[in-house]
Formats: C-alpha cells, structure tokens, sequence
C-alpha cells in the first residue's frame, strides 16, 4: 500500500482534496456528521500533497517504508493524541471555545483520534516544509555562544514554570467546572463561559512546552530556547510560514462550512473568515508545544529546530 502511495501521492492528494471540496459544497445546508467528514478527510489530501513536496525537493517524507520512519510515524501518532488531548480538553471540554454542531459526543469519541493523528502530521509536515524551504536558500548559524550555568539556570526556571502552570491550571478547571453558574458541557451546542477560560488553556499550552524544553536540555538535545538565547530567530520564521500556510488550509476552508464554531474568545467580535483574530494570534502557539513534544521522543538525530 505504502509504495502505491508514494508513487502516486501528488494525484492522490488532488483528488482527494478536490474530491472533498465538492462533496461540502454540494451539500451546503443539509449537513449531518457523515456529510462534514469529507473536511477533515481534506486534512489527508494536503498530507499527500505536502509530503510530495517534501519528498521532491528536500528529499524528506514520512511514508512509513521503513523501519525508522514506522517508528517516526509511530511517535508522531503518540504524540498526537497527547497533544490534541490537552488542545480539546483545555480548550473545548473546560474553554467551551469551539463547538462541533454536526456531531454527537459518542461520534466524536470515536473519530477524534483519527482526527488528531491527521492533524497533528499535516501540523508537522507543513514545518518541515517550510523549514527546508528556507535553509535550502539561506545557511543558518547560531551567533552567540550561550553560558552553560545560564542556560541550566534558564531551564530550571521554565520547568519551575511549567509545573506551578500546571498546578494552576488544573486547580482553576476544576473551580471553574464545579460552578453552579457555568451551563453544562455539551459538544455540539455553545456554551455561555467566561472569557478566563480561555487563559486556562493558554497557561497549559505555555506550561508544556516549557516542561518539554527542560526535558529536552536534559536529553542534551537542541532547543527552541537554546536557539532564541544564542541569537538563531530562524525556527520563528519557519513557524510562521507553516501556520500562514495551516490557518489557510485548515481554519479559512472550514469558514463557509463551519463544522467547527469558535465561541467565547476574548474580543470575539473581531474576526477574519468567521475566525477570531484572538483565535489567529493563538494559532501560532501550538508549534512549538507539539514540536518540543515531539523533539523530546524523536531520536537525537533527528532535527527539528
């Protein structure tokens, strides 16, 4: 199957993202949760389409016809359902900041871990793409020798960080769920919940990837922290190539379909393509949460920053 895939990958991604454009188009305002699959299976035609590129150019791809890429592509699955878990638990189930209207509880359980999977390999492939975009063009150097004592220091500090986030956060989920005020969780309907909610889930985000900073440095491996210390601002870039490229290709495609619908974000009246301009200033974040997780598992060869 896998040779078939890769020997076909860019036509397999036209057709599928083509395929799955039409099919939502077609059905525009009769839609149930067999109708909006379609959206997130789209999520499999730019992985296709994405990975041709990498493969073509750069001559990296995460087609699984090898031992190291199966386990590559394992981690990455592992590290999916960690991160999507935290995405969807502190920002949909506590924040209420995002609804599905087309699905019941019972069908989103069962799909959800498809859905992480796809997402967080199209989140991963497009970094990938833009970082090798850039360094095929420009050499990268690191400009600043760092203190050894500072930088421990520094990790030290962003763990003690993490875990008293952590520490917060749950306590102030758990004060927040258990107000009487608070209208019951329901998947597909918005629910009516302050605005702090959704710093609850900006502290978890930031707290992980400071734990997985501090991990990381004990594994001896680079950091983003490290690179930013030492004057290298490039992994910045490639993060904001590839969430230009995943706001459009994900956010603004789900805008006339709205299978998903931000609720309860700070200045929620302002938005772009029915997406919160907060929601668009948070994308960015989810790069280095996942990517640090990610770093952390990989093998020490394989670079990500």
């Amino acid at each position: 199957m896998w040779h078939y895939v890769r020997h076909h990958e860019f036509s397999l991604g036209i057709f599928i993202l083509f395929f799955s454009i039409i099919w939502m188009t077609v059905f525009t305002e009769s839609y149930n949760w067999y109708l909006v699959l379609p959206l997130g299976i789209s999520w499999a035609g730019l992985i296709c389409l994405f990975d041709f590129f990498e493969r073509k150019y750069f001559l990296h791809s995460v087609i699984p016809n090898s031992a190291g890429r199966q386990r590559k592509l394992f981690i990455i699955g592992v590290v999916a359902l960690l991160f999507c878990t935290l995405l969807e638990g502190f920002w949909v189930f506590v924040g209420r900041l995002w609804y599905y209207p087309f699905w019941s509880l019972k069908i989103y359980l069962v799909l959800a871990p498809f859905a992480f999977a796809a997402y967080t390999l199209f989140l991963y492939i497009l970094y990938e793409f833009a970082r090798d975009l850039v360094m095929r063009y420009k050499k990268i150097n690191f400009y600043y020798s760092v203190n050894k004592k500072f930088y421990e220091t520094i990790m030290c500090g962003e763990l003690a960080l993490g875990i008293i986030g952590y520490l917060l956060s749950f306590k102030y989920a758990l004060e927040f769920l258990t107000n009487p005020l608070l209208s019951p969780f329901v998947i597909n309907q918005r629910g009516i919940v302050p605005f702090s909610a959704f710093y609850i889930g900006l502290i978890v985000f930031i707290s992980t990837f400071f734990i997985f900073e501090y991990i990381c440095s004990r594994q001896n491996k680079r950091t983003l922290t490290h690179d930013i210390l030492s004057g290298n601002f490039w992994p910045i870039l490639f993060i904001i190539i590839a969430n230009v490229i995943a706001v459009i290709s994900i956010e603004f495609l789900n805008g006339p379909f709205q299978v998903w619908i931000f609720a309860n974000w700070p200045y929620d009246n302002i938005r772009l393509f029915n997406v919160p301009v907060t929601a668009l200033l948070a994308w960015p974040l989810q790069f280095p949460v996942f990517l640090s997780m990610l770093r952390a598992l990989f093998p020490s060869r394989e670079v990500i920053w």
